[in-house]
């Protein structure tokens, strides 16, 4: 009996172990980093590549030219609370964040940067990820925070910063190269986020048109763009993605000019379906860089 005892205890035990299947192994924190841009998210995306801990996450994805009037909404902050790190652009692109700001730590990716003016806003311009030697130093802000969050895979962070600051070089290398035959350097564009991007490739912004939607420019105006047209013979104006178009279709009337498109890639809707991070980035400035060679060609 004593035997039997045995063989049945040791039975139910096997029964019960097995039911709860193997001893639980502490899983690895999921480290959420809530990205207030679509910029900010596709470089976390190429920071954090190959670490399966770290989740980036967008915040705002919306079809909008700029954030200077952005409301945050409810799942904004859902998304913002429920993350481990919060990500900005930084550079006063935050303002409709600013009570959260207070309150919380926060990465912010302008650190760093030579940031441009902005003489009519009175402001500093955050539009500097279209820059790519810019980008790299945001995804050297990223790696260096994500570090910090994150100590065990602070080298991982490093390299890919790293291998995305040398890829972004080159692209810019490579880019300013296919620009350098360009017929005219100067740029009028409908949106005033361009100047990096100008900076970055030896472009000037000859003109930059704000312009509200269902709105056109003044006749004034319109005869000042005109005046430029003449002066730097400019083949061609451009919108931003998204952004309208009315004074450009106007100025095509005045004069035998093309309207091209630019993107900011400030939101998923404005990249190639499937395309994330450092592809999703470099997509953005190359579409950029073929609309220009493409409308002034």
């Amino acid at each position: 009996m004593r035997k039997l005892y045995c063989t049945l205890t040791a039975l139910l035990l096997s029964l019960l172990l097995s039911g709860c299947g193997a001893p639980s192994v502490p899983q690895p924190e999921t480290l959420t980093v809530a990205c207030t841009t679509c910029p900010v998210y596709l470089l976390a995306q190429a920071v954090s590549e190959g670490v399966d801990t770290v989740e980036p996450v967008l915040v705002v994805d919306q079809q909008l030219s700029c954030l200077h009037d952005y409301t945050l909404t409810m799942g904004d902050m859902k998304t913002i609370e429920g993350s481990s790190l919060l990500a900005i652009n930084g550079a006063g692109m935050e303002e409709f964040l600013e009570d959260v700001l207070e309150r919380r730590t926060y990465l912010d990716c302008s650190q760093g940067l030579d940031l441009l003016w902005n003489e009519e806003e009175e402001e500093n311009d955050p539009h500097f990820w279209l820059d790519p030697s810019c980008a790299a130093q945001m995804a050297e802000n990223l790696a260096r925070g994500l570090g910090e969050a994150d100590p065990d895979h602070a080298d991982t962070f490093t390299a890919n910063a790293e291998a995305v600051s040398l890829r972004l070089n080159d692209l810019q290398q490579e880019l300013k190269e296919a620009l350098s035959a360009l017929p005219c350097r100067q740029l009028i564009t409908f949106h005033d986020g361009f100047s990096y991007f100008a900076r970055a490739f030896d472009l000037e912004i000859a003109a930059s048109v704000e312009e509200e939607e269902g709105s056109e420019a003044s006749a004034r105006r319109i005869t000042e763009l005109v005046a430029l047209i003449d002066q730097y013979h400019i083949p061609a104006v451009f919108t931003e993605t998204n952004g309208p178009d009315s004074t450009a279709k106007a100025l095509a009337q005045e004069r035998d000019i093309r309207v091209g498109t630019l993107n900011m890639g400030m939101s998923s809707d404005s990249l190639p379906e499937g395309l994330t991070g450092l592809e999703a980035y470099e997509w953005v400035i190359r579409s950029d860089v073929n609309a220009i060679l493409e409308a002034y060609a």
